[in-house]
């Protein structure tokens, strides 16, 4: 079974409660997503791995002009997230490493809970350096292995669970966004409750030498 197989798989048979049995935990790394989202108005915002759609509707029900993309490779999930969301928001069933848009069409990217499942994570970051306008961000929240309750989490599903593949630490994050294209990224650090540990960063499109 491939990587991509896997997460399909997974989350295929999730999708249906999702929602209810994940609720707290969605509503905690959403508003961190949210919460790091630039003071500059972002108009077109690009979410990758967007699951349910929890976070485009709360980014919309903030600033209803705002124009949504969603993407995730579980139809099931694009499924809730059709019904959550109003018909203009786009949703799309493709990989991360590969997507489906033109460059430098989006303002805004954001990733939640989602890059511990991308086999290569650097690829992941440059394809959303590559759909970003210049000056555009990218703000990523996912799993934090700075704290021990995530290494175990992520030791544990190594072994059990065949959609994982690795949970990063804050700096190996921050590189790996640099190495991806931008910079100026801040780094934050959350216990939403006594397990989970949760980082995100946010960041920016580096400007090329010479602009």
């Amino acid at each position: 079974m491939t990587h991509t197989r896997a997460v399909r798989r997974e989350y295929a048979l999730l999708a249906a409660t999702y929602d209810r049995v994940w609720a707290r935990y969605v509503d905690a790394t959403t508003s961190l997503a949210l919460a790091a989202f630039p003071a500059t108005q972002s108009l077109r915002i690009l979410d990758i791995g967007c699951g349910t759609g929890v976070l485009l509707q709360r980014a919309l029900g903030a600033d209803p002009s705002r124009c949504a993309i969603g993407v995730d490779v579980t139809h099931n999930m694009l499924l809730r997230a059709r019904a959550r969301l109003a018909p203009q928001v786009a949703l799309v069933e493709a990989s991360a490493d590969a997507l489906p848009m033109r460059a430098a069409s989006v303002d805004l990217v954001v990733s939640t809970s989602a890059l511990h499942y991308m086999e290569d994570p650097i690829t992941v970051l440059r394809e959303a350096r590559r759909v970003l306008v210049p000056g555009g961000g990218i703000v990523v929240t996912d799993w934090c292995r700075d704290y021990w309750t995530m290494r175990a989490l992520d030791r544990v599903l190594t072994w059990v669970d065949p959609a994982h593949v690795h949970t990063l630490r804050g700096d190996a994050l921050v590189a790996s966004l640099n190495s991806a294209g931008f910079s100026s990224a801040r780094l934050t650090r959350t216990k939403i409750d006594a397990f989970w540990g949760i980082m995100t960063v946010s960041a920016v499109v580096r400007e090329r030498a010479g602009t």
